[in-house]
Formats: C-alpha cells, sequence, structure tokens
C-alpha cells in the first residue's frame, strides 16, 4: 500500500469517528476529518499532528447538499487522491415509528443514508483512481429493529442493503465496499439523547476503530466490531416472530430514568 493514502472519516469529532482518525493517521493514513463541531473537530487535528500525524479538516454537515463536493475538493487539494471514505456521521433516534413527524423521518433517511450514497458519488471516480474502498457504518438494529428506536433501524437497514448492492456494482471498478455493525459503543451517541444503553456490554470506541482498520487492510465485505452482540443479532434475525417477545421485553429502546 502506498504511503500517501488518504482517508476521509465523517463524524469525525467524537466516538468512532474521532478514534478511527486517530488509528488510521497511526498506520500513515493522512486523514480528512468532517464534522459540525468547528472547535471539537480543531482538537482532534491538533492531537493528531502532535502525534506526527497529517490531517486536514472540514466543518460541514453532510446532509447539506454541498457538503459531498466540498469534502472532496478539500481533500483533494489536501492531499491529491482519496484512498477510503468512512461514512460514520450518525445520530440515534427515540420513539415509536408511527410517532415521527415527516421532519423526524426524512432527517434519519438523509444522515444515514442519502448523506452517504451523496458522498460515494462524490468520491466514486478518485476511488476508482486509487482502486480504494467505501465504507459505511450500520448497526445490529438494520436486522433487528428495536422497537422505540425512532427510523433509526429503518435507515440503517437501507444503508446496509445499499452497501451489499454497492459492493457487487463495483467490484468490476476495484473498489471494495466494507459494512460495518460496530456492536454497542460506549460514547455520547447514546447519551447525547438520554437513551439507556441496552444490555450486553458495550465496547470502547478505539475497539471499534480497530475492527474497523483492519477491515480496511483486508477490503473485507463485512467487519463485525463486537463478535458477540453480531451473534444474538443473528439469532433474533433468525428468531423472526418467535423472538419477539424477548426483543420487546429486552431491547426496547428507553430513556434513562431522572
Amino acid at each position: 500500500m502506498p504511503e500517501d493514502r488518504a482517508l476521509i472519516v465523517t463524524g469525525a469529532s467524537s466516538g468512532i469517528g474521532r478514534a478511527l482518525a486517530f488509528a488510521a493517521a497511526r498506520e500513515s493514513y493522512r486523514v480528512v476529518l468532517v464534522a459540525r463541531r468547528a472547535e471539537r473537530l480543531s482538537e482532534v487535528a491538533d492531537e493528531i499532528r502532535a502525534e506526527g500525524g497529517s490531517v486536514a479538516t472540514v466543518v460541514a454537515d453532510v446532509i447539506a447538499p454541498e457538503a459531498p463536493s466540498k469534502v472532496v475538493g478539500s481533500a483533494l487539494q489536501s492531499f491529491g487522491r482519496i484512498d477510503v471514505l468512512v461514512n460514520n456521521a450518525g445520530a440515534y433516534a427515540y420513539g415509536e415509528l408511527l410517532d415521527q413527524s415527516d421532519a423526524s423521518l426524512e432527517a434519519q433517511w438523509q444522515l444515514h443514508v442519502a448523506a452517504p450514497i451523496r458522498f460515494a458519488r462524490a468520491a466514486l471516480p478518485h476511488l476508482a483512481t486509487t482502486r480504494g474502498q467505501l465504507v459505511f457504518l450500520g448497526s445490529g438494529v438494520a436486522r433487528v429493529p428495536l422497537p422505540n428506536a425512532g427510523a433509526y433501524s429503518m435507515g440503517k437497514a437501507a444503508i446496509r442493503a445499499a452497501a451489499i448492492q454497492l459492493r457487487r456494482e463495483l467490484r468490476s471498478r476495484g473498489i471494495a465496499v466494507t459494512y460495518v455493525d460496530p456492536g454497542v459503543v460506549s460514547s455520547e451517541f447514546h447519551s447525547a439523547q438520554s437513551i439507556e444503553r441496552p444490555p450486553g456490554g458495550t465496547i470502547p470506541p478505539e475497539r471499534a476503530a480497530a475492527a474497523i482498520l483492519r477491515g480496511m487492510k483486508r477490503r473485507a465485505a463485512v467487519v463485525t466490531a463486537a463478535p458477540w452482540q453480531t451473534a444474538f443479532t443473528i439469532l433474533g434475525e433468525w428468531g423472526g416472530a418467535f423472538a419477539d417477545p424477548v426483543v420487546t421485553r429486552a431491547f426496547t429502546v428507553r430513556r434513562v430514568k431522572e
């Protein structure tokens, strides 16, 4: 692999995105950090540079129509190439699906489906040149939707399907497509909406990032960062309606009690 590889990661100011940025920089990737929070993004960039890493930042809301071209342009201006695009930005939802407003449904769709597809489209010519890689962050709820998860399960199911389709469509062009089931990660992802973490434990974002980086090196089709959680997901999926009582009782999304 060339030493001048360049990676774009969205949602890079915290959680998995932040951890992946550090892990990739330590593996000699030049990293383009994308997030909305300018101050947090600057702090991450400064810390990476302090470790000797090469980094550029783009303050952007990924759902903005101009964001993909802005980010891709910045990556090319800074590093001259794009080898990996990691679509990591996301946000949880809360509430029953039929209680979601049209605006809430649209927001989840834009963030978890439309924006990653737009970013992939913008990066495609450059990934074809480098025979690069697309990475999509998914979730176990893509396979086992949870009660009270708003439109989050729906969005993640859609991006999982998109990743599989793109993997098959782009293989002839030499572009790898990786879908990531990160498991339940200990970050501000849940706490931002005061949502309880589901049973089964959590993993640190650094562990998820390490799994993603290994998957990138192998150009893996699927990465599972917490295999035991994925095993339960598979059981829940295969169980179908028989699993409904257990899923509803144990895994319904709930707010943290005051």
